[in-house]
């Protein structure tokens, strides 16, 4: 009997404390020495001044945090609430706000580390806008937008002078939340609540439309970071009336919903570096709130939960992720649908909250969507719609390769950059139905269908980045199977061998040299599109054999284990994800596609396990 050591290749491990899963979250940090809302802010999370916002009144009121508390330093000159806040800790900006309400302001304050001062005005009055939250700096800071209905208006500050350039596209005010600096921020949310999630990126000259928020907040949210790593959380929309909890991650090109804030609130402020890293504090809920959240993930010191991850905690107990055989403890559950159904189609993604499908038929389909972990949204379509090829890489950074559009079979690989869709380096061999691992710069094409006499093939071909190669071959020639894994350990399962083929139940895997048989599925079955995991811990679910099916099998690196079947049956679908956060959307069941999604969430929590 094989070792621990030689099927993982580490042995078990003993640990004093159980990993935690590397997920960012809120927790409570002190509390505002006087609660308020829409207050001016700058700083990172150990290390942030607020000022201003509204009590009862406007407030002049100034607070620095340390990290742990907060200590009342000297106020406003001008009492005020709902301006901009730019700059750090020891030297900031607080510009614009309305004083007194509902009038707009242009007076400008700068912070040196003790004292407030009155500079250059901005040239157009303002307030309850996004100013560049927390990395523009006293020399160098950039303010849009304003107002409750709303300005287009932008200016940048040069430590001396406030200069109007270009506009926003779209007028934003009251709330809208800045992040960056003043040659590369980002302008999200915010009134009218005709646009309450557009989101336009500053580039140093001209403001660009770039990916919306997932969740409408139209007044008042807090944001922090980068134009290629930023948080926006809470804020308030209306109808139907109500304060915001949802915390949104950007990544530079899409935004994901992630944990939520404890107190749903507007008015909060935000300040931070990043997505990994903030601090929102005040606002209002039910009334004002003092109220401070710190947002981070485990830090580097942590040991960190993977998938697949067995050891002894404090040298006694067996403990893994998931049940004790290695299978994932999950059950499938409703998402959001699709908004074109079809079939046949291509997809990409990591878990239940972030995926990526394009092209499909019938007819033929070039429409792109993207899914945050509720809802679906269409994004740039592929530049030839097609029915689908193999599928490789990330939701941000993905390839469509080859498939079938009139009048044949494509050659043609196209890639995905988180925007739009660029034609790359063509495959050898052009064929439909075939099954995609890795990523864009390192990637495997393998089996699918091609022009008669060809027919099924077990063609198996590289991508460096550059070229494709054609490398070893199938043991077993194939259509429509499941597959995926990555470009040096990759997994093939099931599929039709022929034209009159009701499914095979063969396993090959993948070493980045040659294809080795292991041990066959459960049940024989073709129309699988894809799979969701990597090798070692994979999974695939419905499919044909002959009749469509809602069985789901997942394999742990040597044998099929059957776990809890999807709800509706189906084939030809997108499955997506990994082996214990995957998804199934649309596909096909006589007489028509479908529209809708499953969700499959294992539970990210260690359980003991035992052996015999």
């Amino acid at each position: 009997m094989a070792t621990y050591k030689e099927i993982k290749g580490v042995t078990v491990q003993t640990r004093d404390s159980d990993p935690v899963v590397n997920v960012g979250s809120w927790a409570a940090g002190g509390s505002l020495n006087t609660a308020r809302r829409v207050l001016f802010g700058a700083g990172i999370q150990t290390a942030a001044i607020v000022a201003g916002g509204y009590i009862s009144a406007n407030s002049a009121l100034s607070e620095q945090y340390d990290g742990s508390s907060w200590t009342e330093v000297n106020d406003l000159n001008s009492a005020r609430f709902g301006g901009g806040g730019i700059g750090t800790y020891t030297a900031a900006l607080v510009v614009g706000g309305a004083n007194p309400v509902p009038s707009l302001g242009n007076k400008v304050e700068q912070w040196d580390g003790t004292n407030w001062t009155e500079t250059t005005e901005i040239n157009t009055a303002r307030a309850q806008f996004g100013g560049v939250s927390s990395n523009g700096t006293t020399t160098a800071g950039l303010v849009a937008g304003g107002s409750t209905a709303g300005q287009q208006d932008t200016e940048v500050w040069n430590g001396s002078a406030w200069t109007e350039v270009n506009n926003l596209n779209t007028a934003k005010g009251q709330g809208s939340s800045g992040l960056g600096t003043s040659t590369a921020a980002l302008a999200a949310s915010g009134l009218p609540y005709a646009s309450p999630q557009a989101c336009e990126q500053w580039d140093g000259t001209n403001w660009t439309e770039v990916a919306e928020l997932n969740t409408p907040r139209g007044e008042d949210a807090g944001g922090n970071g980068t134009t290629t790593s930023g948080l926006v959380y809470g804020g308030y929309f209306n109808p139907p009336a109500s304060n915001k909890a949802n915390t949104e991650s950007w990544n530079g090109s899409s935004w994901t919903e992630v944990a939520d804030l404890s107190v749903a609130r507007y008015g909060v402020h935000g300040c931070g570096s990043g997505s990994d890293s903030a601090l929102a504090t005040g606002g209002y809920s039910t009334a004002n709130t003092g109220a401070t959240e710190e947002w981070s993930f485990p830090p580097p010191t942590a040991a960190i939960l993977t998938e697949g991850s067995i050891f002894l905690s404090g040298g006694t107990t067996l403990k893994g992720f998931g049940k004790a055989a290695g299978i994932p403890a999950a059950t499938w559950s409703s998402g959001g649908n699709v908004n074109t159904a079809r079939f046949n189609l291509f997809g990409v993604g990591a878990s239940t909250s972030t995926a990526l499908i394009y092209g499909g038929e019938s007819p033929y389909y070039a429409q792109t969507e993207q899914y945050n972990g509720s809802s679906w949204t269409e994004v740039n379509d592929l530049n030839t719609a097609k029915q689908n090829g193999g599928s490789i890489g990330t939701t941000t950074s993905a390839g469509a390769i080859s498939g079938l559009a009139p009048p044949g079979y494509l050659v043609t690989f196209e890639q995905w950059d988180g925007s739009s869709w660029s034609e790359a380096a063509d495959v050898n061999a052009g064929r439909q139905q075939g099954n995609g691992a890795g990523t864009n710069t390192a990637g495997l094409f393998f089996s699918g269908y091609r022009n008669p006499p060809a027919g099924v093939t077990d063609l198996n071909e590289s991508w460096n980045g550059t070229s494709w190669t054609e490398s070893g071959d199938l043991n077993t020639a194939r259509t429509t199977s499941g597959g995926g894994g990555t470009q040096t350990l990759a997994i093939s399962c099931g599929g039709a061998t022929g034209p009159t083929s009701t499914g095979t139940a063969n396993t090959e895997l993948w070493d980045g040299s040659a294809w080795t048989e292991v041990n066959n599925l459960n049940t024989s079955r073709y129309a699988l599109s894809q799979g969701a995991g990597i090798q070692s811990s994979f999974l695939v679910y419905g499919g044909v054999a002959p009749g469509y099916q809602t069985k789901t099998e997942h394999f742990n690196g040597t044998s099929w284990t059957e776990i809890n079947d999807v709800s509706t049956a189906r084939g030809y679908a997108s499955q997506t994800g990994s082996a214990v956060s995957a998804l199934l959307s649309t596909g096909y069941n006589p007489p028509s596609a479908r529209t809708d999604t499953e969700e499959f969430a294992a539970d990210a929590a260690l359980s003991t396990v035992t052996v015999s």
